[in-house]
């Protein structure tokens, strides 16, 4: 999947390099798209994550800021918008080695915000390429009352309001049965 190779060295915090509390700003200019399940979004601007980091006994809390700008294209006419983007984050990340003295309960109940990581360091990439995908609205519009493409010809809608299609539409399956009409008259 395209989403895993977006990398930052930056995004990667070592935990030794803190005693208990790390507030960061991180500045990611190298990723260009973004895979959305609907479709790449390009990155127009530097995503800027303010990121603070708490170590207790067993875990870190994590709590995020994300800030970029993508270029999506309206679901109804096709046309590129910019969407601003402006989500927090937050997560725990516990240790692996405590993963067995949790029940199943537990892991269950904290399945949404709880991220194991080996050795002392914790990656956020994923963290931020999922706040990014989870604030994209689902379908976007360039404007509430878009009129989107006329679906006989494509023609923008919004651009020609008065538009009509004179063709009358027919379903391809009957086709064939409208050309054996058209030969008999």
């Amino acid at each position: 999947m395209f989403n895993e190779e977006l990398k930052s060295k930056n995004l990667i915090v070592e935990l030794d390099s803190f005693e208990k509390i790390l507030e960061r700003e991180i500045i990611i200019r190298n990723w260009k798209e973004i895979e959305l399940p609907s479709e790449k979004a390009k990155i127009l601007a530097p995503i800027d994550v303010n990121v603070s980091l708490e170590k207790g006994e067993s875990r870190v809390l994590v709590n995020g800021k994300i800030e970029t700008m993508v270029q999506l294209h309206c679901s109804r006419c096709l046309k590129p918008i910019e969407y601003w983007i402006d989500e927090s984050f937050e997560a725990i990340y516990l240790s692996r080695s405590f993963e067995k003295y949790l029940s199943k309960t537990e892991r269950l109940k904290s399945l949404d915000n709880l991220i194991y990581y080996e050795d002392q360091s914790i990656d956020l990439t994923n963290r931020v390429i999922e706040s990014i995908i989870l604030s994209v609205p689902e379908v976007p519009l360039c404007k509430e009352d878009c009129k989107g493409l006329c679906p006989i010809c494509g023609i923008d809608l919004n651009e020609n309001p008065t538009h009509s299609c004179e063709t009358e539409e027919i379903d391809p399956r009957f086709v064939t049965l409208k050309k054996l009409l058209d030969e008999e008259r």
